[in-house]
């Protein structure tokens, strides 16, 4: 099996466990590995691993050296090394790791950002001190005339 040796690891130095019958409404940060089996609104944030097991659901970000999710995840990821969906997984948000496993039969909706140098800061959309762009409006109808000029008035994707 992929990994587990990997998960028995990590399995023997889990520290806190959110168990099936919990719900926690605030944000986690621990030093060590943290299992989430029942429900956490909030962010998770832990210098060990993050596994969210198969009962276990995150609404919130999610940080750790390395991540396995098991259960569903709605929010950003970030991890300093392996991430992991189970087959039973569910991620419904961006991914920022170094190596990233998804099983047959995960759900992945988002981005995915892997750095196999580690994880360098996202880069800054131009000059971050920059005004923001001035957007032209324009009314409906010079909208759709824009559009028709562009492509001789049909739909470039249906010509055969």
């Amino acid at each position: 099996m992929l990994g587990k040796k990997s998960v028995e690891q990590i399995n023997a130095k889990i520290s806190s466990i959110i168990g099936a019958d919990m719900v926690v409404d605030g944000n986690i940060q621990a030093k060590e590995a943290v299992r989430v089996e029942g429900t956490v609104n909030g962010d998770v944030e832990t210098e060990g691993a993050l596994i969210i097991s198969s009962s276990g659901k995150v609404k919130g970000n999610a940080k750790g050296s390395s991540i396995i999710i098991g259960g569903s995840l709605e929010g950003d990821l970030t991890s300093g090394g392996r991430t992991e969906v189970a087959s039973t997984g569910k991620v419904i948000g961006n991914i920022r790791t170094k190596s990233l496993i998804v099983d047959e039969n995960a759900v992945f909706q988002g981005q995915c950002i892997m750095n196999a140098e580690g994880l360098a800061p996202l880069p800054e959309s131009s000059a971050g001190t920059s005004e923001p762009e001035k957007v032209e409006e324009r009314k409906p109808e010079e909208q759709d005339a824009k559009k028709d000029n562009n492509n001789g008035g049909s739909n470039k994707w249906n010509k055969r």
